[in-house]
């Protein structure tokens, strides 16, 4: 039988990747939270997940030259109040490497990745049958999810994938307790080249076809813009970009009650994955450990 994936953003795509013999129930047809995301693997700031950031980083690189998929491996400045350890550069040095960027000071680290995660998602996706549907009831019996409901009728599987979003809180909200961030991805026309990934303050700037701003985070299950945010992260970087035909996504972390990452088995075909604020870094390691669950390890 076929194992069912609810959620079909990256971590949902990823546990698909893992497994075999997969069928993704996805509610949006297009735009999923995963396409407002900065698409960036950042290891320092994955804390005490470094090494499996750093690990999910070649993951992506050996998708990304498998299926075409732009990205590219670089370097972080960080100008924070707090350091986190990195090379400390003076203002001469950071314009050595990163002319574009006006600081009397930043941390260094020498290694990020950025991947276009618009192409990331539609062609490693289309690899995948997907059914547009609200999942609206687990059916569990002795201690196994016997089907599920969903607005395109009962579907039944062998095991079944919960990533942890917002959108399925109603769902999972006995198991785990999930609160919403929203935030904006700002997608602009260069100005100015940037070679790697820049952060100032809590805002995030990386160039891949196009110019990606995004830093912003705040508990809101709310879809509208917040312009404020949005200025704030243009105006961090606006020697860097055209502020003309900008085109702004919003989109939600669903972050778990103790900020650590989902990976629970509620029933024994059923494990619920994701919560982590830092998903797109850690879906390559959440996915793997969802296969050793469903093997028994």
């Amino acid at each position: 039988m076929v194992n069912i994936i609810i959620g079909g953003g990256i971590t949902g795509i990823f546990s698909a990747i893992k497994l075999s013999d997969v069928l993704i129930i996805d509610e949006k047809e297009n735009f999923k939270n995963s396409n407002a995301s900065l698409w960036s693997v950042i290891p320092p700031l994955c804390g005490k997940y470094f090494n499996e950031c750093l690990k999910g980083e070649d993951d992506y690189t050996k998708l990304g030259n498998e299926y075409g998929i732009y990205y590219r491996r670089t370097f972080l400045l960080r100008k924070a109040e707090k350091p986190l350890g990195g090379k400390i550069l003076d203002m001469k040095e950071i314009k050595e490497i990163e002319p574009s960027i006006d600081l009397d000071s930043a941390e260094y680290f020498d290694n990020a990745l950025f991947v276009d995660g618009d192409e990331f998602l539609q062609r490693i996706g289309n690899e995948f049958p997907f059914l547009h549907a609200r999942v609206s009831k687990i059916n569990v019996k002795d201690n196994s999810v016997e089907s599920i409901e969903t607005t395109a009728g009962v579907i039944k599987g062998e095991n079944y994938i919960i990533t942890a979003s917002y959108l399925l809180s109603d769902i999972i909200s006995n198991y785990v307790k999930l609160t919403p961030f929203k935030g904006h991805l700002i997608i602009a026309e260069p100005l100015k080249k940037l070679k790697g990934i820049v952060t100032i303050g809590d805002r995030i700037a990386v160039q891949g076809r196009k110019m990606y701003l995004n830093g912003d985070s705040k508990q809101s299950n709310s879809m509208s813009i917040d312009f404020e945010e949005v200025k704030k992260t243009i105006s961090t970087f606006n020697n860097l970009i055209n502020e003309s035909n900008l085109e702004v996504r919003v989109g939600f972390r669903s972050v778990s009650e103790n900020g650590e990452p989902v990976l629970i088995k509620p029933f024994n075909n059923l494990i619920i994955v994701g919560g982590y604020r830092f998903g797109y870094a850690m879906a390559p390691y959440l996915s793997e450990k969802v296969k050793e669950m469903l093997n028994g390890h």
